[in-house]
């Protein structure tokens, strides 16, 4: 109190000399930060003026390039015009007539898109008829420089941008194009970069916003990963703005750009500069005042601080020991806090023997059940057994060693405080303690209550997922150091999907009540059961001896759940698949254990279900395999890694081909051609065969396009469609867009359906099957004989064709039976007016019985193999011949 009226009357002499440096240093410090943004703003300025004068010399470059490349495809063009075509690129090339060979390709094209002559050799057989410029050129009657973005040339197989030029015949008919194949570096590499910098960047932009060309630095980007990432918003034929990197350029970097567009040309030229490069000099000037201003600040605080600790010093001095007493004692005067003050008991040797209650507050006496009368001038031993004590002394020789003693703790039977649970604070001062205790029992039980939740699932009252993470790697700690073994099994309900769709959410919940229910029944005291989530759980069994207690206990999970299920909305009988890891066999640690319990699982599952399966490593690394060739599918489907072959079919009466089935082929980057069996059925497990079934439709009716138009014929080609292609309903849009797109006749495509695909009277189907027939494309049935079709299916879808499975074809002239089921198939199908197909002939046994049977086709080995389609026009010729 004395001290705090000295400092009150003495207030004014203590602040005046901090006051009078704070104001001093704000003034100080705000004059530096203005002229410190000063600098920063022109720095910025002039970096957008910088920008914009680069982009206008860019494009100064450009329209010089652009206007030397066509200069060449004028002079070509003239050149080729006056020889009467005779005009040898080649050579002109090794003249020197053309600039940067190694940048620049120069090609004649005819009226119907081949290639007449060019500077490189090129493959006779590439066509450009379907390129842009090409079409352009071709339907307009203007002479006009037309630019490409960046493609892959077909005669350079590069990327390029490609300038052309229309030629013409006498008498003004559209004969060809010039075509002038540039690289991008070459626009990029000759323009000087120094003002740029390492980190600037040069973009050549099309008015459509994409980028042709584009470089950082010395780099020049890959026409697929631009350094521009995301459109500029350009909206003037020129000018300058800061970006910022993230999410507009490759590198994240920031930059001041500026932008020109080309006068003549559809082009902007792009420039830019790196922040960092240009604020790298007012970052070093920032940096030194910055340091400069905190010294100057730091020099005057410590001046000023000096001077008030002098004045204050002695007034401290005198009132050191009043004040922490009155410190003490207005604390206990207010609140709900427990204090107390010991003072330090020390024997000869200065060790901490006792402590004595010198003064507490009410609060603190009613905690300890006593009167504060009663307490003042007791030692703490008295108050304690004997035995218990000498924890109680442990924690003033805590305080007295460090200065403080703060901990939380649950109270036991020796204790003198009633509350459960005690918040208590030990301070040092001088010889006394000064110990404050808060009852928290409150807190602490609403925070059980809150960790009860959190790991407790509302709808069983199983433990949950977030308990598990806790609880999980404590267990299996505890058991690796004392050799136990510990299993869990993952256990995942049989069908309760079909429940949930099919009664409602609420049985699905009541269901998982009696599910759990089950589980607490069948387990030992120490071990435990979590609702992982859905309709999963996992059992934790501690201390097994074998995996047989494992298999034991999975085996009466089995039993309690082959009970049936009584709910409000019926009686379900439902099963369970289990899967079970050993620790530590199967894993040591806790996310290993259960991705293998969940491994065995799925094995379950896929072995039938209603069963429990151990963790197989084998298992495992054929599930791994099956995910590898399903992300390289994905991937390949994304790139078009696929090919198509073909098989033909012939007549069998006069031996020529009647038809082709498209075949997919996988060429994979590592494993090479990849035959449909290894991955068909992952692609329809996955659903990927739907984006499959959509390219085998485009490459097919491509390729019917390009024997109509290269090779002078037309065969019928059959295509696979899965199950999941007629479910989905798109087959009849999609092929309807491909045969519009590539111009061919629907009567050149045939579709194979297999016989699971005509099963049922789902509408959908039924639909797809009739667009298809009345688009005048034909229905054939593949492998016919494997399913479960029926006569009436056949005549109510009216099929076109049916193809005997190679199974039974196999059969001829080893069987009779074999020879009478394919006579039945025939009789049968040429009643309902199908054509028959034999797949799998592979002997000219088998080809002489077919004939006798009057079977229509025949198609296997004997016949050809699948062939790419390069070998079909030559197998076609050599069959009609």
């Amino acid at each position: 109190m004395i001290a705090n009226k000295f400092r009150h009357r003495n207030a004014w002499d203590l602040a005046k000399w901090p006051l009078l440096i704070v104001v001093a240093a704000i003034l100080g410090w705000s004059i530096l930060l203005t002229n410190l943004s000063l600098e920063r703003k022109n720095a910025e300025s002039f970096a957008l003026r910088e920008s914009a004068q680069l982009a206008q010399a860019y494009a100064d470059h450009l329209t010089r390039a652009f206007d030397a490349v066509d200069q060449i495809a004028q002079h070509v063009r003239y050149e080729w015009k006056l020889s009467n075509g005779s005009l040898d690129l080649q050579k002109a090339k090794n003249d020197g007539l053309f600039p940067a060979p190694e940048l620049v390709l120069v090609t004649i094209v005819n009226r119907d898109g081949k290639p007449l002559n060019s500077t490189v050799p090129f493959d006779p057989d590439v066509n450009v008829a379907d390129r842009e410029h090409f079409r352009v050129h071709k339907a307009s009657d203007t002479d006009i420089l037309y630019i490409s973005q960046v493609i892959v040339g077909r005669v350079s197989r590069k990327p390029v941008i490609q300038f052309t030029r229309r030629i013409v015949d006498a008498d003004g008919s559209f004969a060809g194009v010039v075509v002038v194949s540039v690289a991008p570096a070459f626009f990029a590499q000759a323009f000087n970069m120094n003002n740029i910098g390492s980190s600037g960047l040069l973009a050549m932009m099309g008015r459509d916003g994409e980028i042709r060309v584009s470089r950082i630095g010395d780099t020049l980007s890959a026409p697929d990963l631009p350094a521009i990432i995301t459109r500029m918003p350009l909206d003037s034929e020129f000018g300058s703005r800061f970006y910022p990197g993230s999410g507009w350029f490759s590198d994240a970097q920031s930059r001041f750009i500026g932008w020109y567009a080309l006068n003549r040309y559809p082009i902007i030229a792009v420039a830019g500069v790196d922040q960092q490069a240009v604020l790298a000099s007012y970052r070093d000037s920032r940096g030194r005042a910055l340091r400069a201003g905190a010294v100057a600040t730091l020099a005057a605080l410590a001046l000023a601080l000096l001077a008030t600790i002098m004045a204050d010093r002695l007034a401290r001095a005198r009132q050191q020991a009043e004040s922490v007493r009155n410190a003490y004692r207005m604390a206990t005067d207010v609140g709900n806090d427990g204090f107390f003050i010991f003072q330090a008991i020390h024997n000869d040797d200065g060790e901490l023997v006792d402590l004595k209650l010198m003064d507490c507050n009410h609060r603190g006496a009613a905690m300890v059940g006593k009167e504060r009368t009663e307490l003042l001038g007791v030692h703490l031993s008295s108050l304690y057994p004997p035995s218990y004590f000498p924890s109680v002394l442990a924690l003033g020789r805590e305080a007295m060693a460090h200065g403080v003693y703060e901990d939380e703790y649950r109270t036991g039977p020796h204790n003198l405080a009633r509350a459960t649970w005690l918040h208590r604070k030990l301070l040092r001062s001088g010889d006394s303690i000064a110990v404050t205790l808060r009852d928290i029992s409150d807190t602490k039980k609403h925070i059980e209550e809150l960790e009860r939740r959190g790991n407790e699932d509302a709808l069983t009252t199983l433990h949950n997922r977030h308990w598990l993470h806790s609880y999980l790697p404590q267990a299996l700690q505890r058991l690796a150091a004392s050799d136990k073994q510990l299993a869990l099994l993952f256990i995942d309900i049989d069908g309760f999907k079909a429940v949930n769709d099919a009664l409602g959410h609420n049985a699905g919940d009541e269901l998982l009540r009696i599910a759990a229910s089950r589980l607490k029944s069948i387990l030992r005291p120490q071990d435990n059961v979590v609702r992982l989530g859905g309709d999963e759980f996992l059992l934790i069994l501690e201390d097994i001896e074998t995996e047989a207690d494992a298999a034991h206990v999975s085996t009466r999970v089995l039993e309690a759940f082959s009970k049936k299920f009584k709910l409000e909305k019926g009686v379900l009988e439902l099963g369970v698949s289990i899967g079970i890891s050993i620790f530590p066999k199967d894993g040591t640690v806790a996310e290993t254990l259960l991705q293998n319990a969940d491994v065995a699982m799925y094995s379950a599952k896929k072995s039938g279900k209603s069963q429990f399966r151990f963790y197989d490593r084998a298992f495992y690394a054929h599930l791994l395999e099956r995910l590898e060739v399903e992300r390289s599918l994905r991937l390949a489907i994304e790139l078009d890694q696929f090919e198509m072959f073909y098989q033909p079919r012939v007549d069998m009466v006069s031996g020529r081909v009647c038809g082709l089935e498209a075949l997919i082929r996988w060429h994979h980057p590592n494993n090479g051609l990849v035959n449909p069996v290894e991955f068909i059925g992952i692609a329809e497990e996955t659903g990927l065969i739907k984006g499959l079934g959509k390219q085998v439709m485009e490459k097919v009716c491509a390729q019917i396009a390009n024997w109509s138009s290269q090779h002078n014929f037309e065969v019928p080609v059959s295509i696979n469609v899965s199950p999941q292609q007629f479910h989905d309903g798109s087959v009849h849009e999609f092929l309807t867009a491909c045969l519009t797109r590539f111009h061919v006749p629907p009567r050149l495509v045939e579709i194979e359906v297999t016989e699971s695909s005509m099963m049922g009277e789902e509408s959908m189907v039924t639909r797809e099957m009739e667009s298809l027939q009345a688009l005048g494309v034909k229905l054939l049935v593949d492998d016919f004989g494997t399913g479960y079709s029926s006569l009436a299916q056949l005549q109510r879808l009216d099929m076109d064709g049916l193809k005997i499975d190679r199974a039974f074809t196999s059969e001829l002239g080893r069987t009779r039976e074999g020879e009478v089921f394919v006579a039945a198939i025939v009789t049968m199908a040429h009643a309902l007016g199908m054509r028959v197909v034999a797949e799998g002939v592979e002997t000219e046994e088998q080809m002489a019985i077919l004939k006798r049977l009057h079977c229509d086709e025949a198609q296997g080995y004997l016949v050809s193999r699948p062939v790419p389609a390069t070998e079909i026009p030559a197998l076609v010729s050599l069959a009609a011949g």
